[in-house]
Parts: C-alpha cells; structure tokens; sequence
C-alpha cells in the first residue's frame, strides 16, 4: 500500500552544491560491477506540520547538516558494510576488497565502509537519510516531521530514492 503524504507542509532542498563524489561497485545477478566513479547529487524532501516559528524544517540547518555527510563520502571508494558477498580484510594500512570474480586493494583512507549491503544509489540515499536524521535529531527538535524523503542522483536523471515514514498522520 502507498504512503500518502500527510496534510501540511513541505521543504524541497536541492541546492547545486550538495554534491560528492566517489567511486563505488554494486554487486548484482551473481556478478560485481567494475570499480566506477559518479558525481553524485542529493535532494532533500521533508513533510510534515509547521513548527511554532511557522517551519517544517530550517533550510539552512538541513543543508549544513547534509553537507556535512557528503563531505564524509566525498574523493572516497564507497563499500558496503553489510554485504554478504564483499568480503574486506584490513593489513597494513590497506583494504583488499574481493567480490566473485573482482579483487582491489585500496589505501586505508581512501575507504569509506559504509552500514549497506550495496552501495547502490538507493541505499546511498538510505545512509545519507540515517545520518541527517541522526545529527537532526541532536540538533532540533523534529517532531513535526512526518516524512524524510532523500534522493540520490548517479547519473543525468536517474535518482535512487529513500523514503523514511516519521509518523502516520492519517
């Protein structure tokens, strides 16, 4: 069943700048992409009551706060965390990375690992919409919120999307 939007308000946040890129791989039909790089776009989109000061949500808050996790992802080799067929080993200093018939090595710092099975636009835009809400939730308060909606873009109109129902205002 679809998640209707509830009565109220909205935000739509997609400045140019909120931007970053990397590489990354998926792993999918029992094979693993070759290592590739994106510059990848995010929009945010959040629904829910006005605040007593008449917001859903401050602009300026939710583009520092999501800036923030770009610039965590931002010049770094994505990978998944919670893959059951990317296995990771750490010796000196260095990541090998093995995946079917894929093996890489990257520098240590170079990595990004991230909680995500795969890091497919889909789930980018999952972990970008857990960590905004989680520095969120420290920073305001949100309980008008009912809706976080974050959306990746990989490539020229092609946007994998996270929705995260906050409260049902049906």
């Amino acid at each position: 069943m679809a998640t209707s939007l509830p009565t109220g308000f909205s935000v739509s946040i997609d400045p140019g700048g909120l931007r970053f890129s990397a590489a990354h791989f998926i792993t999918y039909g029992g094979s693993c992409e070759n290592l590739h790089g994106h510059n990848f776009h995010v929009r945010i989109d959040a629904h829910g009551n006005n605040s007593d000061d008449e917001l859903v949500v401050d602009f300026v808050l939710l583009t520092r706060l999501a800036q923030a996790v770009c610039d965590q992802l931002h010049d770094k080799v994505l990978l998944p965390g919670k893959s059951p067929v990317v296995q990771q080993t750490g010796e000196n200093g260095l990541v090998h990375v093995r995946s079917y018939d894929k093996y890489f090595v990257f520098p240590e710092d170079n990595v990004c690992v991230l909680p995500i099975a795969n890091t497919t636009a889909e789930m980018l835009a999952w972990h970008v919409g857990e960590q905004l809400l989680a520095t969120l939730r420290e920073t305001t308060d949100i309980s008008n919120l009912a809706i976080l909606e974050i959306a990746v873009e990989e490539a020229d109109r092609q946007w994998g999307i996270s929705r995260r129902v906050l409260r049902d205002d049906r």
